[in-house]
This record gives structure tokens, sequence and C-alpha cells, in this order.
């Protein structure tokens, strides 16, 4: 069974090429900026309101945020991939770090074909557009 982990400093660039591959896969509009990803997963590595947890071949990151309606703090998803099987188990890491750091809800990303969640007890919310 593949090690789901807290990231340490080593794994930043790895994790730099796991986004890399997310963009890929879900077609997504922003080019990345290695040097900037790098340093952002750096400061949520020493960050305690941001976590972002690793496996072989995937990684999700996210952090406790509030939002405009309300200061309860949310556990937001910043990126989530993984081609070794373990996203589930990324998914769950994260949402018992959510848990333990008292997060009202955990909110997540897919592609807009991605995998449907509910399954999992999410529920879609909202829907992202850009231009």
């Amino acid at each position: 069974m593949a090690v789901v982990a807290l990231a340490r400093p080593q794994d930043i660039l790895r994790i730099v090429d796991m986004v890399e591959d997310l963009r890929a896969a879900v077609g997504g509009p922003v080019p990345v900026d290695r040097p900037w990803t790098a340093r952002m997963l750096a400061g949520m590595l020493g960050d305690p309101q941001a976590v972002v947890f690793v496996s072989a071949a995937g990684f999700i990151a996210g952090s406790l945020q509030p939002t405009v309606i309300n200061p309860a703090l949310i556990a937001m998803e910043h990126g989530w991939f993984a081609t070794d099987g373990t996203g589930l188990r990324l998914l769950r890491a994260f949402e018992g770090w959510a848990h333990e750091q008292g997060a009202m809800m955990v909110r997540l990303s897919t592609a807009p074909s991605g995998m449907d969640l509910t399954r999992l007890g999410y529920r879609a919310a909202e829907l992202a557009w850009v231009k």
C-alpha cells in the first residue's frame, strides 16, 4: 500500500512537477509558474493554517480560509492529483486534517469532467467560470 505523509521541503520540486501534470490533465487555464509554485508550497509547509500531503506520485494541498459571508474556517483544497492510486487516501488525510483544525467544511475542485464526489458525501455548491 502506498504511503501518504506530510510533505517535506525535499518533496517540493516533485510536487511542482505534479502541479504541471495536474494542469495538463484538467486543461487548466493558468500556466504554472514553477518558482512561484515552489515558494507557495514552501510557505504552506511552515504555515499551521495549511497542509500538503504527498504519496509516491500524488499530492493534495490546502489551507484554512474564511469566506466573505462567514468567518468560520473552511478547508480549501488548492491542488489534488495522483497517478499512483492514492487519490482517495490523500483526500481522507486532508479531510482528517480539516476536522482536527475545526474546519466548518472541506471545499474541493475538480475538472468539469472530473469524478463525481457525491458518493463521498460531497455536493456541488458552485461552478467556476473563467475568461
